[in-house]
């Protein structure tokens, strides 16, 4: 199944954002002030169309490879990012 119509530089800067926030938590640094700030912009940028759906996925499909590998830091980070992103 091919993904909506969407911004794909816009979304992988989001990722992207979001990865480095994943990587200071997983040093153990807390991140949740800095992730609720990153998705609320994020969610700005995006809007309700092809951008926000594609990157919740996105966010969710990384979310599970964290998962996968054992690393639950990460998996929290995305997961969170996620969420904020529906709030």
């Amino acid at each position: 199944m091919s993904e909506p119509q969407h911004d794909e530089a816009l979304v992988n800067n989001i990722l992207e954002r979001v990865s480095a926030l994943s990587v200071s938590a997983f040093d153990g640094a807390d991140v949740n002030q800095e992730l609720t700030q990153l998705m609320q912009e994020a969610a700005q940028q995006c809007g309700q169309g092809g951008n926000a759906a594609v990157l919740a996925a996105r966010l969710k499909d990384r979310a599970e490879a964290a998962e996968r590998e054992g690393q639950p830091q990460v998996r929290d980070t995305f997961a969170r990012a996620a969420s904020l992103l529906k709030a």
